[in-house]
């Protein structure tokens, strides 16, 4: 595609969070690369701050709980969207909602483009029995290869990737001083994720607050949402005066001004994961029933940044590709056999 030449590129992706994430490399670095080009990212509104800063980037909110509800909104939703008057479509979610756009858009003569999501050999990663085993294409290059197909070649530029407003970090120091956060080392401890075969138990991420705390270099702040989840890491807050809880109390906007603060993030394959990897925070992160190599591994950072119990000890990893909530040895192996010592060691290696 000629980098002189103008248009205007609408991108779908609604959801997850992660995912949506993901998009920030290959979106910035696409109006890097392309200047004239003007790029509407269509998203649920509470990702918009993802995408804030970038050049010739505006985001499109799109609220489908309230304003697009339901399977006949997506005429309405096709309607407005049509309004923005984008030469090129460009599907990065493959849902059924997208494929409905994808196909009006293309009924009024607009070009539309899907990415390849690897439905077929991710389940074969997954199945009981002989499972397809290395390295599949990560998320971040579907994406890219998603706007090649259109013409568009770019080099993925080099993060970080979410931008931080002023206004944000203001916010976020009003809150620190509230908390009389101490100076030290700060790690991120982001333990919960959508399904419980992602998720670490709690008390071993207490042990590890624990055996770390023993040198009184870090200050710790736990990430999580919702009632339980806030409910669970204000009780381990309380334990401990070098821990500050973020959970319900910061907007998503102050999560990332302080996720860029941190020395390293503690976490699972989660959404908070992508956050911190994309702003190029350090991360251990802990893996169960998921496994990094279908494509949803912390970008930028290598094999040093997982832990987790090798497939040739558990062949019946990975059991899934997205996250499940059962287990088909009934006893969450996979998590419940990473040791807290295990993860303190590698923390201590990434974080110095």
């Amino acid at each position: 595609m000629e980098k002189n030449k103008a248009g205007h590129i609408l991108v779908l992706r609604f959801s997850a969070m992660g995912d949506v994430a993901l998009a920030t490399p290959v979106i910035k670095s696409l109006a890097i690369a392309y200047p004239a080009w003007q790029i509407s990212v269509a998203t649920r509104p509470k990702f918009a701050d993802f995408f804030r800063g970038l050049p010739n980037v505006h985001v499109i909110g799109v609220d489908l709980d309230k304003n697009y509800k339901g399977f006949g909104a997506i005429f309405q939703l096709f309607s407005d969207l049509k309004k923005t008057k984008p030469t090129l479509v460009v599907d990065i979610h493959d849902h059924l909602r997208t494929k409905l756009l994808r196909l009006l858009f293309s009924l009024v003569g607009i070009k539309t483009i899907v990415f390849e999501k690897g439905r077929g050999e991710k389940k074969k990663a997954v199945q009981p029995d002989h499972k397809l085993r290395g390295q599949l294409v990560h998320s971040v290059v579907r994406y890219q290869q998603a706007f090649e197909k259109a013409g568009f070649r770019f080099p993925i530029v080099k993060g970080p990737f979410l931008s931080v407003n002023d206004r944000a970090r203001e916010e976020l120091q009003v809150w620190l001083k509230n908390k009389n956060v101490s100076s030290s080392r700060w790690i991120g401890v982001a333990p919960f994720a959508a399904h419980v075969s992602k998720m670490w138990p709690l008390e071993k991420y207490d042990e590890v607050i624990a055996k770390l705390s023993e040198s009184g270099q870090y200050h710790f702040f736990l990430f999580g949402g919702g009632k339980s989840e806030t409910e669970k890491l204000k009780a381990l807050e309380k334990k401990y005066s070098h821990v500050t809880s973020a959970a319900g109390e910061l907007s998503l906007g102050c999560e990332l001004a302080l996720i860029e603060k941190l020395s390293l993030m503690l976490c699972g394959d989660s959404s908070n994961m992508h956050l911190a990897s994309l702003s190029n925070v350090p991360v251990v992160s802990i893996w169960g029933g998921t496994h990094p190599h279908l494509g949803f591994g912390p970008w930028g950072q290598g094999d040093e940044a997982i832990v987790q119990i090798p497939v040739e000890e558990l062949p019946c990893r990975p059991c899934s590709v997205y996250g499940t909530s059962k287990c088909l040895r009934g006893d969450f192996a996979c998590l419940q056999n990473v040791s807290s010592d295990s993860v303190v060691t590698r923390t201590i290696q990434r974080i110095v």
